[in-house]
């Protein structure tokens, strides 16, 4: 079964806010958003002792290491670097589950579909847990035409949504 949440990405996120007690996970500053999601200890997963695999991607971008870079600059160009800075999505299975090929397959696919018409996005799969889990970053400004993403309840709800169908059609549990 996969769990959605969503959190805006602010130059500051309130201190108050007493459900969120990791502080690497609290630090709201974009670049190191990016950098959590992307985090070599949680993304390799070995499928041999001399075989690793990074779970990092990057839709509508030149790669992972430039990301932050080009998001920054799209925001930039259309005058747009305040407020909501991106959208950080965590997708959990249930332990067990999914494999991490799987994982990421579906953490790529529920990005491309929400965002991938217009924003840039990076996903990582965590695989430092019983529970396989994507963390995906998406920009809060279009690099098309600069629009800003706007994320409520009825975005939520179809992010819920895209994510049950993908689940469905892989046969995990809804």
């Amino acid at each position: 079964m996969a769990v959605i949440k969503v959190f805006a990405v602010r130059k500051q996120l309130k201190k108050t806010v007493n459900y969120i007690t990791d502080k690497e996970k609290t630090d709201s500053d974009l670049a190191k958003k990016i950098d959590y999601a992307l985090n070599s200890e949680k993304t390799a997963g070995t499928a041999a002792a001399s075989e690793q695999f990074l779970y990092e991607s990057v839709i509508n971008l030149p790669d992972v290491k430039t990301a932050y870079a080009h998001m920054q600059a799209t925001k930039e160009y259309f005058g747009k670097t305040g407020g909501v800075l991106g959208y950080h999505i965590i997708q959990s299975f249930k332990p067990g589950e999914i494999t991490a090929d799987r994982c990421h397959e579906l953490g790529r696919k529920l990005a491309g579909e929400m965002f991938g018409a217009g924003y840039e996005i990076v996903i990582g799969t965590h695989l430092n847990k019983e529970h396989l889990h994507n963390h995906i970053v998406a920009n809060s400004v279009s690099f098309i035409d600069g629009k800003k993403l706007r994320f409520n309840k009825q975005s939520y709800h179809e992010l819920q949504k895209i994510s049950d169908r993908l689940c469905r059609k892989y046969g995990l549990s809804v």
